[in-house]
């Protein structure tokens, strides 16, 4: 069995790495802009002649609802089709994961010490929500390491009660939940609120130098975050945790104010459905490349069984 090429193709960068079968680790960790997909083939082809490694194998993961063996892009016109790249790239096996997917099959991988706790929990199923703002919102269920991905950030139902945690008057623009909540929508409030068109980088800047502005659209942010993870928590259950990943939401931990955070996650429930919700456990991953150790996981678990 040769060694595995392990491709994340996100909203904003492309990342890649390496890995052998059965090992834990990944090897040679690189980041392309997105511009690199309009030579892709090319790209991929430089990657799987790396010197150090025997490339026969390829994961890849993508950001955009998988259909088939096939995913097109949300935010770009670029669509990936991993038989086809099997052939093309003349490997002995080719998988493809979506995002959101591929970091769900991170956790079973992923060290207690790397992950930072805004709420303590207790474990009452095998059920886990794993969800990241990003450039858009993605999010997985696990259940006992069987994965589900979602399209939670394209829903459209929250958005009016969000919505009011900020003072944004033309509300027209904000047509899904993504919108909201993302680093795409951190960028959008602001500017609704100030007419300035900034990063979501700068607006949490100027929130640590105690910005009104920008404190409005991050505690929104916040608040927000906490409310659509406790409808969640009830349409899911995950006894097991909630688990955010991701750069942005890594930006943000420090942020958080866990007791604020608690009020507003168990807020407007019955006293039954707050019951639940005590015991749920939420985290934030600190360890960095969770879809390329997804990617390696999702290989090592089928090459368990075959």
């Amino acid at each position: 069995m040769s060694d595995i090429l392990l491709v994340d193709i996100g909203g904003t960068n492309m990342r890649s790495a390496y890995s052998k079968l059965g090992d834990d680790f990944i090897y040679d960790t690189n980041k392309n802009s997105l511009e690199d997909l309009k030579n892709f083939n090319n790209v991929i082809t430089d990657l799987i002649s790396h010197a150090n490694f025997d490339i026969r194998n390829a994961v890849f993961s993508i950001a955009g609802p998988k259909i088939a063996n096939n995913i097109s892009m949300t935010n770009r016109e670029f669509t990936f089709d991993s038989d086809k790249a099997k052939k093309i790239f003349n490997l002995d096996q080719c998988y493809l994961l979506n995002d959101w997917e591929s970091i769900g099959y991170s956790l079973s991988s992923t060290p207690e010490n790397e992950i930072e706790l805004i709420k303590d929990g207790i474990s009452f199923n095998r059920n886990s929500l794993i969800i990241g703002p990003g450039t858009g919102l993605g999010a997985a269920f696990n259940n006992a390491g069987n994965v589900l991905p979602t399209e939670i950030g394209n829903t459209t139902n929250w958005n009016d009660s969000l919505l009011e945690n900020f003072s944004v008057k033309d509300k027209t623009s904000y047509t899904k939940l993504e919108d909201i909540l993302s680093g795409t929508g951190i960028k959008k409030l602001y500017k609704s609120i100030t007419g300035q068109s900034i990063t979501p980088e700068e607006v949490i800047k100027r929130y640590k130098a105690d910005e009104d502005s920008a404190k409005e659209v991050i505690d929104g942010f916040i608040k927000c975050l906490a409310e659509v993870l406790s409808d969640l928590s009830l349409t899911y259950i995950p006894g097991n945790g909630i688990y955010l990943a991701g750069g942005l939401i890594r930006s943000l931990f420090d942020l958080i104010d866990p007791k604020s955070f608690y009020d507003d996650f168990i807020s407007n429930k019955s006293s039954i459905h707050q019951g639940l919700l005590k015991d749920i456990k939420i985290g934030v991953i600190k360890r960095e490349h969770s879809c390329l150790y997804g990617n390696l996981n999702y290989f090592n678990l089928l090459n368990k069984t075959n």
